[in-house]
């Protein structure tokens, strides 16, 4: 086995608290095989420059404290070999949402003070602890939880969480604690925990993050979820969230409108509806969003335009189209939920649907991985994956051009839950003139536009601490002159976002859908 070192560039952000002085420096560190970011930033303390300042202690991932940021992401440097990053630059920079102590090192208080306000121990009435007798636990019970116990709170997920810019939020280590010990048996504090988290639960988005980039693979995202159940279960639950449910409920969408209305995107389009026409190859499911609000119209609008001209066989459900109840699940009514893709499901046996394309990244995620969807085992499609694949084979392909630089904003649902990166990429490079830059934070670390988990409805932060907003700002300081999106929820949170930045005359957010229509002139 060869042990000759390759030589790999470090540049990394640094912070001088005596000047209040951010810069970077840049080191050539000579790297072999097995050698660790912790190992690389050892070299350059003992050999380079004494100077620089960073947290470790176990160098085995068990203390948690060498967390960074790594070419964007956020990681532990003693769990990250520096070869597998397979870049001969690697950039590193201290944990965001954190305040900067000195280089990559940043202050913890922060994230432990929300952490403790769950109560991270046993809550037992005090005669109870004053007993000598140990508090027993089952071996069900215990393996029923494992996989929460194991968080070393190294601040991963914190710096992951869009969530987190909102100084009100507990974030999803302390989250995933407080229902590891709602889970446990031996726990006495169900109504104490509820309400220490029943306030601040609903800023969570479900963009997936922080359980993405646990590197111990806590599934933080989920303990939310579970969370909101118990609080919904138990009425807990702000005034805008329960409008929400009540629309849901009453209106089979959130959005409060009457089913009359859920054909109105597709006015003289001509559409054919499966109740009429009994079968198509493709049921086109277009989500309560794009079927009602108005901006998000012309997303539904411009992709059955697209899917015409590309020769694709497929009707909608018409009224008989029920909100998907992603966004519903996500919020924890899983009664609701049952109850909307019951309907669903029970619309798809009857027409024998067995191929679906969605406009929403929600309604994709639901269908391909939820049941009962699943259980129909449908081939479930978002229309980004039809359009890249006709532009593939030659029969779609854009032609007038589109003289802008476009940044693409990955949906969490299409992205990080879904692994859909290229296709939408693919179609906005395949249009003329198009100048396709990217975001900072992208792919698997891309930034959430803050609407997931039904907060696209519920959204009652102020500007500067809502995802949306430091998002467009992001777009902005890379001179994006249009956000391309993939998702009626993103199109509206952004589209707010620019208002409230007032950069209407710089940027401007565009679906690729209505990009596409537009280079192909339809």
């Amino acid at each position: 086995m060869s042990s000759e070192a390759k030589t790999v560039k470090f540049r990394i952000k640094r912070y001088n608290p005596e000047l209040d002085r951010h810069f970077v420096s840049t080191y050539d560190v000579p790297v072999r095989k097995g050698m660790t970011i912790l190992d690389a930033l050892l070299y350059i303390k003992d050999n380079l420059d004494a100077t620089l300042t960073f947290r470790y202690s176990c160098r085995m991932g068990q203390c948690g404290s060498c967390g960074i940021l790594v070419n964007g992401k956020p990681m532990l440097a003693c769990y990250t070999q520096v070869l597998h990053l397979g870049t001969d630059v690697v950039e590193l920079e201290p944990l965001p949402n954190l305040p900067v102590i000195r280089d990559l090192v940043v202050d913890v208080k922060p994230f432990f003070a929300r952490y403790r306000k769950v109560t991270p121990y046993l809550i037992k009435p005090e005669e109870e602890l004053e007993k000598p007798e140990e508090f027993l636990q089952p071996p069900e019970n215990f393996w029923e939880i494992w996989d929460l116990t194991v968080c070393t709170k190294c601040g991963i997920c914190f710096a992951a969480c869009p969530a987190a810019i909102d100084d009100s939020y507990l974030g999803p280590s302390a989250l995933a604690t407080n229902y590891r010990f709602l889970r446990d048996v031996r726990d006495e504090g169900l109504n104490e925990r509820l309400d220490a988290v029943s306030e601040t639960l609903w800023l969570c988005t479900s963009c997936n993050s922080c359980s993405l980039m646990c590197p111990k693979n806590v599934d933080g995202s989920a303990s939310v979820v579970e969370t909101r159940s118990l609080v919904v279960e138990r009425g807990y639950i702000p005034r805008t969230v329960k409008e929400v449910l009540e629309s849901a409920f009453t209106y089979h969408n959130p959005l409060r409108t009457s089913q009359a209305k859920r054909l109105s995107w597709a006015e003289g389009l001509n559409v054919k509806l499966l109740p009429e026409v009994g079968s198509a190859e493709y049921l086109y499911f277009v989500c309560c969003s794009a079927a009602f609000d108005p901006r998000n119209q012309e997303i539904a609008r411009s992709t059955a335009v697209i899917l015409r001209e590309i020769g694709v066989d497929f009707a909608n459900l018409g009224k008989e189209e029920w909100c998907c109840g992603d966004h519903i699940l996500r919020m924890g009514e899983k009664g609701l939920f049952e109850e909307l893709a019951g309907h669903n499901v029970s619309m798809f046996e009857r027409y024998g649907v067995d191929k679906v394309i969605t406009v929403s990244p929600h309604c994709f995620n639901t269908m391909k991985n939820d049941k009962p969807y699943t259980d129909l085992g449908m081939q479930v499609y978002h229309y980004t994956q039809i359009i890249a694949d006709a532009i593939d084979t030659g029969r779609l392909k854009p032609t007038r051009e589109i003289r802008r630089r476009v940044a693409y904003h990955d949906p969490c649902f299409l992205g990080k839950r879904n692994n859909i990166y290229e296709e939408p990429r693919k179609i906005l490079e395949s249009i003329p003139g198009l100048e396709l830059i990217e975001f900072r934070r992208r792919l698997e670390n891309s930034y959430c536009c803050g609407g997931g988990a039904g907060r696209v409805w519920v959204e009652e932060a102020p500007p500067e601490k809502r995802p949306c907003v430091e998002r467009v700002r992001e777009a902005v300081e890379i001179g994006a002159e249009v956000i391309a999106v993939a998702c009626p929820f993103c199109m509206t949170t952004l589209e707010d976002a620019v208002k409230v930045l007032e950069v209407e005359d710089k940027i401007v957010v565009r679906d690729v859908s209505e990009l596409v229509r537009e280079a192909c002139g339809l």
